[in-house]
Parts: C-alpha cells; sequence; structure tokens
C-alpha cells in the first residue's frame, strides 16, 4: 500500500476520517505500506523512520530513538512543529506492521508540484526512438505540435498509410477515382463548350444560329446537372474511407500512448492538450495522404489529359503549346488571387506575428486572472506598456503582410492578363496567316468556278460564301484560349482549398514516429515474473536517479533502504530529497540508472509491470476524479 500525502489534500475533519479509514486497513490487512505523510502525527507509531537529505538516507530508527539523537535532522524537525493533540487522528500503537514515509511538515509543497528536477513531474521521455529519428513536441502558433526527426526521405507514406486502410475501403476508393476522372473531365468540357456556343453567335444563317446555341446550352446545363452525382459520390466515397482510416489511426495512436513509460507523459510538451491536439487535429489530416489527394492527382491528371486532348484535335497545336506552358503560371496567379478574395488563410500560420498574438493572449489571460495583485501592487501601467510593445510586433508583422497581400493581388489579377494578351497576339499571327490562305483560295473561286466542284473550296450550303472556314479559324482560335484558361481557374481553386500537403505528409510521418516508438516500460508486455506466495519485502540499493529532464539533478545519490514486509518505516525530507521518487520507483513508473529495488529479493525491471502495479495500492496526494 502505497500512500502519498493521502490527506493531503482533505479539510481537518476529513482528514481525521479517512487517516482513521487508512488506519483501519493498515491494522486489519497487515501490509507493507509506504506512506508519505505532511503531519508528524501519523507516523509516530512507525516501526522505522528514515530521514532522508540530499538523496541519502542519513538517519533511520523509531521516534523515540531520533527524537533523543541531539542535533538530529528528525529532532529538529519534531520540534518545529505543535505536539499532536489528543483528538488527533493517530495511527493506532498496535498497528505495527505498516512502513510509512513522511516529509517535512514545514515544507508542505510536495515533490509533485515542483520543477523538474526537484520532483516528479515535467519530466522528459527517457526512450529513445528508433535510430535516425526523435520524438518531441514543440509549440507552433499558440499550439503545442509534434515534431519528429530525421526521416527516411524515401519512405513510401501513401503505402503506409494504406496499410491502415479499412478492409473493402479499396473498392470504394476505386468507384471514388472514377468519379474524380469524371468530375476532371468536366472543366475542359466546359470551356469547350463555352468556346462552341460564342462562336455560334457569329454565324450568318439564323436557324442554324438558334440550332447551336440551344444544343450548347443544353450541354452546358448537362454539364452542370451531371456535377451534383458525380461531386457527391466523389466527395461522399473518399469521406467515407478518410473517417475510416482517421477511426483506424486514432486507435493505433492511442494503444501506441498508453503503452509508453509514465516518463514520456510528464514531459509538458507531451501534456493532455497537446497529445489530444495529436489525435484530433493532425490524424485528420493524414487522411488526404491517400483521400483527399488522390482525389485531387485524379482529377487534375483527368483534367491534363482530356483538355491537352481537345486543345490539340480542335484548336491549334502552336496555341496549344504555348497555353499549356503559361498554364502553371496563370494556376499559380489564379490560387493568390483567391486567397485574397475569398479570405482563405494558412490554419498554422507561422512567423513573428502569429507568436506575437500568442504573447498577447496570455499576457492579457494573466492579467485578467490576476486582476486584484496587479491592482494592489499597483502595476497596471507595467503591464499596458508590455501590452502596448507586443502589439506594436504584430504591427509590424501586420503591415508587412498587407504589402504582400496587395502584391498577390496585383501578380493574381496582372498575370492572366499579360498571358492571354500574350496568347491573342500569337493567335492573330497564326489566323492572320490562315486568313491569307483563306483570301487566295476565294480569289481562285472567283477565278476558277470549277474549283468549288473539286472540293478544294467548302462553301455555306445556304449562301454559297465560303464563310464556313472563318467560323473555323475562330473556333481553333478560341478553343485553346478558353479550355486552358477553365483549366487554369480550376487548378488554382483546388491548390488553394486543399489540406497542405507538407502538413499531411508530416502528420503521417508523426504518426509512425509514435507508432515505431517503443516504450522502455510497457505495462501491456506479459514478459517477466510473476511472483507466488508474495510477502512485501522491499529492498532498495544504492539507487541513483535523476529525472531525465534535469539529468545533472540527482535526485536519489546511493539510495539504501530495507523494508521488512510488515513493517512501519518513515522518511522524512524536504521537497526535491527522493521521498515521492521512491514511490515511483516502486511502481516503476521509472528505472534507476544505478542500482535496484527488489520485490522480495526480485529486481523490479525482472517482475511483469502489470503484475507488480496490480499487487499495489496507491492513494496519491491529490485526488484524481475520472469522468465516464
Amino acid at each position: 500500500l502505497l500512500l502519498d500525502e493521502a490527506t493531503s489534500a482533505l479539510d481537518t475533519t476529513s482528514e481525521r476520517v479517512v487517516q482513521a479509514a487508512i488506519d483501519e486497513i493498515m491494522q486489519k490487512q497487515r501490509r507493507t505500506t509506504v506512506t508519505i505523510a505532511h503531519r508528524l502525527s501519523t507516523i509516530r507509531h512507525a516501526d522505522k523512520i528514515a530521514v532522508v537529505d540530499q538523496g541519502v538516507v542519513v538517519e533511520q530508527g523509531t521516534w523515540d530513538e531520533l527524537v533523543a539523537i541531539d542535533g538530529g535532522k528528525f529532532q529538529e524537525l519534531a520540534n518545529r512543529q505543535p505536539a499532536p493533540a489528543p483528538d488527533e487522528a493517530a495511527v493506532p500503537a498496535d498497528a505495527d506492521d505498516d512502513v510509512l514515509i513522511t516529509a517535512y511538515p514545514s515544507l508542505v509543497s510536495s515533490t509533485s508540484r515542483t520543477t523538474a528536477g526537484a520532483g516528479d513531474t515535467a519530466l522528459l521521455p527517457h526512450s529513445p526512438l528508433p535510430p535516425g529519428q526523435h520524438f518531441q513536441w514543440s509549440g507552433k502558433a499558440g499550439a503545442p505540435e509534434l515534431s519528429v526527426g530525421k526521416h527516411d526521405e524515401k519512405e513510401w507514406v501513401f503505402w503506409r498509410v494504406s496499410r491502415l486502410q479499412k478492409r473493402g475501403d479499396g473498392l470504394l476508393l476505386a468507384i471514388g477515382s472514377f468519379f474524380s476522372m469524371l468530375d476532371g473531365w468536366a472543366v475542359p468540357a466546359l470551356g469547350f463548350a463555352f468556346t462552341k456556343l460564342s462562336v455560334s453567335l457569329f454565324r450568318t444563317d439564323p436557324g442554324r444560329i438558334h440550332d447551336d446555341v440551344i444544343f450548347w446550352a443544353i450541354a452546358y446545363v448537362a454539364i452542370g446537372f451531371a456535377f451534383v452525382p458525380v461531386v457527391t459520390c466523389e466527395l461522399g466515397l473518399f469521406g467515407m474511407t478518410g473517417e475510416h482510416l482517421t477511426r483506424n489511426l486514432r486507435a493505433v495512436s492511442i494503444r501506441s500512448l498508453v503503452k509508453q513509460e509514465i516518463g514520456f507523459f510528464d514531459d509538458p510538451e507531451n501534456s493532455a492538450g497537446a497529445l489530444t491536439l495529436f489525435l484530433g487535429e493532425k490524424l485528420t489530416l493524414v487522411q488526404a495522404v491517400n483521400g483527399e489527394k488522390l482525389a485531387v492527382a485524379i482529377r487534375q491528371i483527368s483534367t491534363i489529359c482530356f483538355g491537352t486532348f481537345l486543345v490539340f484535335k480542335y484548336g491549334y497545336w502552336q496555341l496549344g503549346v504555348v497555353m499549356l506552358a503559361s498554364a502553371p503560371v496563370m494556376a499559380v496567379a489564379m490560387g493568390l488571387l483567391l486567397v485574397v478574395v475569398f479570405g482563405i488563410k494558412n490554419p498554422r500560420p507561422t512567423g513573428e506575428g502569429p507568436q506575437a498574438q500568442k504573447n498577447v493572449g496570455s499576457l492579457v489571460g494573466e492579467v485578467v486572472l490576476g486582476i486584484r495583485t496587479v491592482a494592489s501592487y499597483g502595476a497596471e501601467r507595467r503591464f499596458y506598456e508590455e501590452y502596448e510593445r507586443t502589439c506594436d510586433t504584430q504591427l509590424r508583422q501586420a503591415t508587412r503582410a498587407s504589402a504582400l497581400t496587395g502584391c498577390a493581388v496585383g501578380i493574381g489579377k496582372g498575370a492572366p492578363v499579360i498571358f492571354i494578351g500574350a496568347v491573342c497576339y500569337y493567335g492573330c499571327i497564326l489566323i492572320t496567316a490562315d486568313v491569307e490562305k483563306l483570301t487566295a483560295n476565294i480569289m481562285k473561286m472567283f477565278l476558277d468556278p470549277d474549283a468549288v466542284a473539286d472540293g478544294d473550296i467548302q462553301a455555306d450550303a445556304v449562301t454559297g460564301c465560303a464563310d464556313a472556314q472563318i467560323y473555323e479559324l475562330l473556333e481553333k482560335f478560341l478553343i485553346p484560349v478558353m479550355v486552358i484558361f477553365f483549366m487554369s481557374i480550376g487548378m488554382g481553386a483546388v491548390g488553394v482549398i486543399v489540406t497542405d500537403s507538407q502538413n499531411a505528409l508530416s502528420a503521417a510521418r508523426l504518426l509512425f514516429a509514435l507508432l515505431s516508438r517503443r516504450s522502455r516500460i510497457d505495462p501491456t508486455d506479459n514478459k517477466g515474473t510473476r511472483l507466488r506466495g508474495l510477502r512485501g519485502d522491499i529492498s532498495v540499493q544504492n539507487v541513483i536517479f535523476a529525472y531525465p529532464a534535469a539529468p545533472d539533478h540527482i535526485i536519489c545519490n546511493g539510495y539504501s533502504l530495507e523494508i521488512g514486509a510488515g513493517q512501519t518505516c518513515a522518511l522524512c525530507g524536504p521537497s526535491g530529497s527522493g521521498k515521492s521518487t521512491i514511490i515511483n520507483l516502486i511502481e516503476r513508473f521509472y528505472d534507476p540508472i544505478s542500482g535496484a529495488v527488489f520485490l522480495d529479493g526480485v529486481d523490479l525491471r525482472n517482475i511483469n509491470v502489470r503484475w507488480l502495479r496490480s499487487q499495489i495500492a496507491l492513494v496519491g496526494q491529490e485526488p484524481v476524479l475520472f469522468l465516464g
């Protein structure tokens, strides 16, 4: 039974009730009990009291023996506290088979509330990752982020994520990919239909104009109606597979997290908020690796392929080459314009500005929560000046951002116009050459009427004029321009709206780093000895221990202690001397750097962790309520 200041968080009345119950348990069940008490009255009848100073046991004995040592550590401690009141809860005299560990009452702050190296919290993970990797958290943009060190860049993240997909999702991905392909065809088809519709308005035959406009208008409406089921099925199927993947990722992640040793969770960067962010937000990004990214890739490939086919089939191939070369630049320009016009921002901005915004929020929160303290010290002016300096930092960043935004708008609006102007100029050169050739053919028709009959010149069936070739030339010019223009708008919008590829890949790598991390003390491991006929003898032999957060600060420095089964022992010492650390080592939350802790003569490192903890009852310093 381990009692780590079990009554420290209670009022006097409740403390007496709880202490009486603990005394009754120790008396009836005659357990080996290790207690850190904040009141000397609870250890008056302990079998053994050990005084700890700087990680070393400096005094041992009963209460009377230690009080009798002139100038001793325990005598000094006892003199600082008033004598126990008659009605104060205390351990009965016949409860002589328990072990208690107590702290200096004058230093009420327990080690679990102190900083790293002086207590039991704020620790860094101690177990290393596989070679070539490290696992750490770093705060960024006001929220803690999981970061991972060097990785194999040749690692196929896509295939590793795919292996975590739910069985049967492969068929859904295949069907979704088919609808993505259809979705990709729609954009160049709209540009082609728009060109045909526009050219129809230039014809001279009213009946032909009416028929062509009706046909291409219906085609436009049909494409719009087709968008509804195609996009619905595409997003629905990829959304289903993405949610299946996210569920599996969270399951394997939480399974890996619960296997980690306590030192991993003691790291402030591995706090509940940081891990919740990882499980809630970052894992959601991973589904974009083989869900959203796959859909976008297929859609873009089909758009480019179908658009290229239309351009080279029905337009000037020279103009198609020029437009295809300018398409990436136009897509980027459209993306920049959409970012500004629709207010689409990076959800995780980085740099001086976001950090300044974080600092402003922290400062305001600190002042508001401690407004009475601020007012009592008359520190309003000081905090106002600090707030002003922080806002000035944010102002400088916002000023630079405004200039960059204006530049982005200018590029987004000007670049497409420049390229379209250049393409139109080149198209005019091509059309001029064909018009000259058409003029020569018309002159030939006047000079040689038989040329029409020979099929060298195609005349209009109604008017008898050769204007049909003029419409063909106009289509050959407009189709490359309009098709690639529509493609650029679509690709630019996708580039802005879809999840950032780098964030998705980074989240996937972080996930695999977590899954690859092997816990130094795995409570789910079935290896290890299970003792039969457990007695409860505890032996601490030459233990040297320092928390990973402060490896230079030795908590236990040659710590040795023998506790027989059913004995009562008390450890005294200031905060940070290693009292709670012994409980942590007995529970095997951590392993000592040197030396060992034995249970019935067996090294705890050779005992099954789950079985060991199932034999121990622990009452901590602070009450913890589990909701659910």
